[in-house]
C-alpha cells in the first residue's frame, strides 16, 4: 500500500524496546488511507485494521489511549 503521510508526527516518543537496549527516538505519522484496502505484513509481523472502539494487545498499551484521542482529533477537525 502507498499513502501519503500527514505532515506533521502524530507522536515523538524515546523508548527502549528492551532492557538492555538504549532508548530510541521514535517519530510516529499518521495517514489517511481507505480501509477497505488490503494490508500485506511483513515477516513475522502480520498486519490488520484494528477498530478504535476495540481494544487490542500492544507493546505500550498506554499507546490505546493516545490513538484513539489522535484518531478523534482528527475527525474533529474535519
Amino acid at each position: 500500500m502507498a499513502a501519503d503521510l500527514l505532515e506533521l508526527p502524530a507522536a515523538v516518543t524515546v523508548r527502549s524496546y528492551r532492557s538492555d537496549w538504549t532508548p530510541t527516538l521514535g517519530l510516529t505519522y499518521a495517514a489517511v488511507v481507505d480501509p477497505s484496502l488490503p494490508l500485506n505484513g511483513e515477516r513475522h509481523q502480520s498486519a490488520a485494521w484494528n477498530p478504535l472502539a476495540q481494544d487490542w494487545t500492544g507493546a505500550f498499551p498506554e499507546d490505546i489511549t493516545r490513538i484513539r484521542r489522535y484518531a478523534q482529533a482528527g475527525a474533529s477537525a474535519q
